[in-house]
């Protein structure tokens, strides 16, 4: 990258948040925003909650769902209550549980034969935010028995090829009780690090809704990722008007590299922004951005660069600086509202729903969602990556091709 471009993205970035009431407002409102709709929509009551009420009802006589109940059991987090399936599912409905767990008969012996059992779980409609906790110690619960089922299951068949069973006169089913048993002790005096890419278990409800700062947090970045952004590409009008871009021209430089310097800086300025915010949703409202760093990165660059682009559309279409304000506002708070930047985009109409998915907005909060809500890694926002980096791509094409610079 030359360094003219460098040049003038440095001063684009030096005339435009040079004033602090900018920076400040880049940072403070959207952290006001967070708390203010994290807290209506059930960031501050549940989020403070320690112990949460999860009914159990057990239809399996397996080795494997009774070691799962203990395991929910030994949770300080959890008050596990052993309820018949209607009274558990009635206590849930009243909010009076936070869910209600069901682990259906066969579960043990399917967890031995295929490590992956299906699970019945009902969370109540007002405590999303525990009940996406309690269903994380589930997952993780039930992931820790499948290593351990696999490992009793292998010390079988070992038994079997060397003739242990027929030597000692055990059957199969002994063995595997002790083996299990001895594993799981093992387990406990020194837990294996394993890493799952997905959970092993596969409950009826497996489509989180977001809410408290989990929904604010990614809401309100993307929200004033989308104020700052275009606001900084619709100056390109008002340097336009003024002549500035006209002196510019006069350089040793191509005008693309004379744009292409504006939008890295407009790019530069949405990065820090985004991450900036992601910090202080961690650290100030305990947000949890997930374990998978990598996709975070690559789904705020994809989301950064389809706003950047979308500002440099806005720019390219307008004629004055006017119509570019206008059509930037219009864009900036219906995109937001419509792609779910505001409220989780699974309470809307469906027809909404699908609407929103012609917004890059809905886009991201996907990403976000599979990375803070889910749980999710790399490989499950690659779809949500590659449509903003669509996007960003036919609007800085638009963008450019229509750009005038006098």
């Amino acid at each position: 990258m030359s360094f003219p471009i460098l040049a003038i993205a440095r001063q684009y970035l030096r005339t435009t948040y040079s004033s602090r009431t900018v920076v400040i407002f880049a940072l403070a409102m959207p952290l006001l925003f967070t708390f203010v709709l994290g807290s209506v929509i059930g960031g501050g009551g549940e989020a403070s909650a320690t112990v949460w009420r999860l009914g159990v009802t057990n239809q399996d006589d397996g080795l494997l769902a009774a070691a799962l109940v203990e395991h929910l059991q030994a949770s300080p987090d959890l008050d596990v209550l052993s309820l018949d399936q209607s009274a558990a599912l009635a206590q849930t409905e009243a909010d009076e549980l936070v869910a209600a767990l069901v682990i259906p008969p066969g579960f043990s012996q399917t967890l031995v034969d295929t490590g992956d059992a299906k699970l019945g779980l009902t969370v109540s409609a007002t405590q999303l935010q525990a009940s996406q906790a309690v269903e994380q110690q589930i997952r993780a619960a039930t992931s820790e028995l499948a290593a351990q089922a696999d490992a009793a299951r292998t010390a079988v068949e070992i038994a079997r090829k060397i003739g242990v069973l027929q030597q000692a006169g055990t059957d199969e089913t002994a063995y595997f009780a002790d083996a299990l048993a001895a594993v799981q002790t093992q387990w406990g005096d020194s837990p294996p690090l394993t890493v799952h890419s997905q959970p092993v278990t596969r409950l009826e409800n497996p489509d989180n809704i977001p809410d408290g700062f989990a929904q604010s947090s990614p809401g309100m970045l993307v929200t004033f990722a989308l104020v700052f952004m275009l606001n900084g590409a619709i100056v390109l009008i008002l340097e336009r008007e003024q002549g500035t871009l006209r002196r510019l021209l006069v350089m040793p430089i191509r005008k693309a590299g004379i744009l292409g310097g504006k939008l890295l800086a407009i790019f530069a300025a949405g990065l820090a922004q985004a991450l900036i915010l992601i910090f202080a949703g961690q650290f100030l409202f305990g947000v949890n951005w997930g374990e998978a760093p990598l996709a975070l990165v690559v789904l705020v660059m994809a989301f950064v660069f389809s706003v950047t682009s979308l500002g440099m559309f806005i720019a390219g279409v307008a004629r004055t600086y006017a119509q570019a304000n206008a059509l930037a506002n219009i864009l900036m708070y219906s995109i937001a509202a419509l792609g779910g930047a505001w409220w989780p985009i699974e309470i809307t109409p469906e027809w909404m729903q699908r609407l929103a998915q012609i917004t890059p907005t809905y886009w991201a909060m996907q990403g976000f969602h599979d990375i803070i809500s889910r749980g999710l890694g790399l490989a499950a926002i690659i779809p949500e990556a590659s449509v903003l980096l669509g996007f960003g791509v036919i609007y800085l094409a638009v963008g450019a091709w229509r750009f005038r610079y006098e």
